[in-house]
């Protein structure tokens, strides 16, 4: 008599296959991740569902810009118009809450 509370053994994934179903996926997620690395690409299943895991380009930084990089962009006009405009806009909070 076998009993049903006993553990199912785990069964790793093929080296051959490129299909893993979610739960393998989860279980062995850094071998696959390797595998990616290596330039193979892993499907991933869930359903009827595909996903592809592949490494990806790491993406380019944005450039600091440096100091003064805008200064040439707004006249002192245009800034002390916007700046006289952005205080006007601001809702003042009623007197009983401050």
């Amino acid at each position: 008599m076998i009993s049903a509370n006993r553990p199912r053994k785990k069964t790793p994934p093929s080296p051959q296959s490129e299909s893993f179903s979610l739960s393998n996926a989860k279980t062995y997620l850094g071998r696959l991740i390797e595998k990616a690395g290596r330039g193979e690409i892993v499907y991933i299943v869930k359903g009827q569902h595909r996903f592809i895991l592949q490494q990806v380009q790491p993406i380019d930084p944005i450039p600091i810009r440096p100091p003064g990089y805008f200064a040439d962009c707004y006249s002192p006009a245009e800034i002390r118009e916007d700046n006289r405009l952005a205080k006007s806009s601001v809702i003042k909070p009623p007197k009983d809450l401050e």
